[in-house]
C-alpha cells in the first residue's frame, strides 16, 4: 500500500489568494499613500507563502516511503527460510497365491508425505514430515509401509510423524559437504540397495556424512549411523543399529560412469528384538519357539554398477542411460543361510518430464542374511505353515504372506513421467521362498501387481 501525503487546501489556493490580495492592495494604494507600508508587509507575506508552496510541491513529488528501517535489513537476511515438500501416491495392488487355500487380494493403498524444512543462515535446518498409515498393533505405524488401506467404511486414518530432525551442515569448502543429523530422518543407507532396507524405513538416532571430490569427475561419500531399535525399560542392553558406508562415484568419460560401495552393519543385543518389544511385521529369521533370534547380524555389504549413455532411444528425450548393477551381502553372525545378493538391469531413467524407465531385478535374501524387520515389504512369499517363533497371534498361525528374509523374487518395474511432478508406474513381483521350512513343500509362490500414480510437490 502506497502512503500519500495529505493535501493542504489552503496552501494549494495560495497563488490565487495572493493575486487577489495584490490587486486589492494596488487599488487602495492609488487612493491613499499610507498603504505603502501595508503593501510591503503583504509582499513579505507573499514570499513566505510561495516558499511553503514550493516545499509542498517537493513533498508531493517525493517517492513513497518504505516501511523497512535500516536496522531491519540484517534481521531479514538472517530470517528462517521455510520450504514445503511432499508427495501423494495412489496404488492399486493385487496379490495372487499359488496355494489353493489362499484367496487373491485386491487393495487400494494411499500414501501421503507432507512436511516442512526450515533453514537458518545456511548452516542449521530442522524438518518435520507427516504421513498416514494403518495402525500397527500397539506400536504405532509400521516402519515398512507409509500407507493406509482404503476400507473400514471410510474410517478416519491415523496420522504419524514420519520425520523429525535437526541438521548441522558446516561449510568445508567448494567441493566438500558435510552434515550431522539427529532425530528421525531419511535413511542414507537405503539408496539404491534392495537387500538392506525398505524405502519407507526412517531410522531414529544420529547420522554423520561427508562428501568430497578427490579428483575431477570423482566423488567419495562417507556415512556413519547410530540408531535406536528399541528402548527397553527393564534393561540397559538396548538393541542398536550401527552402520558405516563408503561410496565412490566416478565419471570416466562423458558416456561412462561407475559406482562402487562398501558397508558394514551390525545389530547390538539382537535377542531383545522379540515380538513383545517391537512389532513383528516380517518373517524369515531363525527364532526359538519363544520368538528370540538365534543368530547375530553383522553383515558386510558390497555394491557396484556401470552406466552407459546411448545417443538416443525411441520416445526418450536426450541421452539414454543403461545401467547394470549387482549387490552382495554376507553375514558372519550366522552359520548357514547367511548370504543375500541381487542383480539388476535398468533402461532409461524416469523423473524429468518425458522420460521413461524399465528395469528388471533378481533378489535373493537367505533366512539369516539380515534382520527381517528392516527388509523390503513387497518381496512377500506365502507360508502355508509358519516357522517356530512367528508370533503368538492365532490368526497368523494359520499361514499367510510373509515379507522379510528367506525370499527370492523376480521384479519388473516400468515408469513414465509426463511432467516433472507426475509419475506413473507399473510393477510386477514374482515372489517365493528362498528356503522351504518344514510344512511348506510346495505352492509358496505369490504374484504381486501394482499400478501407481505419484504426484510430487
Amino acid at each position: 500500500m502506497i502512503l500519500r501525503p495529505r493535501r493542504r487546501p489552503l496552501a494549494a489556493l495560495a497563488p490565487l489568494l495572493v493575486c487577489v490580495a495584490a490587486l486589492a492592495l494596488r487599488a487602495t494604494a492609488v487612493e491613499s499613500p499610507s498603504v505603502d507600508e501595508r503593501l510591503r508587509a503583504l509582499e513579505a507575506r507573499l514570499a513566505t507563502v510561495e516558499q511553503e508552496n514550493a516545499a509542498l510541491r517537493r513533498e508531493l513529488a517525493r517517492p513513497p516511503a518504505t516501511t523497512a528501517t535500516p536496522t531491519a535489513t540484517p534481521v531479514a537476511a538472517a530470517a528462517t527460510a521455510v520450504r514445503f515438500t511432499g508427495a501423494l501416491r495412489t496404488r492399486f495392488s493385487s496379490i495372487a497365491y499359488t496355494a489353493p487355500e489362499a484367496a487373491t487380494r485386491d487393495q487400494l493403498l494411499l500414501q501421503l508425505h507432507a512436511g516442512f524444512v526450515a533453514s537458518l543462515a545456511d548452516t542449521f535446518e530442522g524438518g518435520v514430515r507427516f504421513t498416514a498409515g494403518d495402525l500397527n498393533s500397539t506400536f504405532g505405524g509400521s516402519p515398512l509401509a507409509a500407507q493406509f488401506t482404503a476400507g473400514d467404511n471410510a474410517s478416519r486414518k491415523p496420522a504419524y510423524i514420519d520425520q523429525l530432525f535437526l541438521r548441522w551442515t558446516p561449510s568445508l569448502g567448494p567441493d566438500t559437504t558435510a552434515a550431522l543429523t539427529i532425530g528421525k530422518a531419511a535413511n542414507p543407507f537405503f539408496t539404491p540397495s534392495r537387500i538392506l532396507f525398505d524405502n519407507d524405513y526412517q531410522p531414529e538416532g544420529a547420522t554423520e556424512d561427508v562428501s568430497f571430490a578427490p579428483a575431477p569427475d570423482h566423488r567419495l561419500t562417507l556415512a556413519a549411523g547410530q540408531y535406536i531399535l528399541d528402548d527397553i525399560a527393564s534393561s540397559s542392553r538396548d538393541p542398536l543399529l550401527l552402520a558405516a558406508r563408503a561410496r565412490w562415484l566416478a565419471q570416466w568419460q562423458p558416456t561412462w560412469s561407475t559406482t562402487l560401495g562398501l558397508a558394514h552393519l551390525a545389530l547390538t543385543h539382537p535377542a531383545a528384538l522379540t515380538a513383545a518389544n517391537i512389532a513383528n511385521n516380517a518373517r524369515g529369521n531363525t527364532r526359538t519357539a519363544a520368538g528370540v533370534l538365534v543368530h547375530g547380524y553383522r553383515p558386510f555389504f558390497a555394491e557396484g554398477s556401470v552406466t552407459h549413455l546411448l545417443a538416443h532411444a525411441p520416445g526418450y528425450p536426450g541421452k539414454f542411460p543403461v545401467t547394470v548393477g549387482a549387490e552382495f551381502l554376507h553375514n558372519p553372525g550366522a552359520s548357514t543361510q547367511r548370504d543375500a545378493w541381487t542383480a539388476a538391469l535398468t533402461l532409461g531413467r524416469s523423473g524429468p518430464a518425458g522420460q521413461w524407465e524399465f528395469g528388471y531385478r533378481y533378489v535373493r535374501v537367505e533366512a539369516d542374511a539380515w534382520f527381517e524387520e528392516l527388509l523390503e515389504g513387497d518381496y512377500a512369499a506365502y507360508y502355508r505353515t509358519v516357522p517356530p517363533g512367528w508370533n503368538t497371534d492365532p490368526a497368523s498361525l494359520a499361514g499367510g504372506p510373509g515379507n522379510g528374509s528367506n525370499t527370492r523374487s523376480h521384479v519388473f518395474r516400468t515408469s513414465y513421467s509426463p511432467r516433472d511432478y507426475l509419475l506413473f508406474s507399473a510393477n510386477l513381483f514374482l515372489n517365493d521362498l528362498a528356503h522351504r521350512p518344514p510344512g511348506n513343500p510346495a505352492d509358496t509362490g505369490a504374484k504381486r501387481f501394482q499400478l501407481e500414480t505419484l504426484l510430487r510437490f
